[in-house]
């Protein structure tokens, strides 16, 4: 069974990887974060407010969470990983270890 997350470790989860998307200015002051920091206030559980499912909310900023964690994994595998574009036939052969045969002239017609 998976260990229970706190709302707070999901919103320093998510604050974390939005620093890595938003590069500009304070996080602090971008819309987004501001609108993901709301939602968990909103949503909160206190004595006197009974959010619309406390595991629901929990869930979804999981899953935001893990959307922003694979993404930028991914682009990170992307930018380790790119290739250089297409490779003349004489490098592909000497990559897996061939050498392409050396080809035939006719000295007779060259002269």
């Amino acid at each position: 069974m998976a260990a229970r997350v706190t709302g707070l470790e999901i919103l320093k989860g998510l604050k974390r990887e939005l620093r890595h998307v938003i590069k500009k200015g304070p996080l602090s002051e971008n819309p987004t974060f501001a609108y993901v920091e709301k939602q968990f206030q909103k949503y909160r559980v206190t004595t006197q407010q009974i959010c619309r499912g406390e595991q629901e909310v929990t869930h979804i900023g999981q899953t935001y969470l893990c959307l922003l964690t694979s993404v930028r994994k991914h682009e990170e595998l992307l930018k380790q990983y790119k290739g250089k574009g297409e490779r003349s036939i004489e490098e592909a052969a000497n990559l897996v270890g061939l050498r392409l045969p050396k080809l035939f002239t006719d000295e007779k017609e060259s002269r």
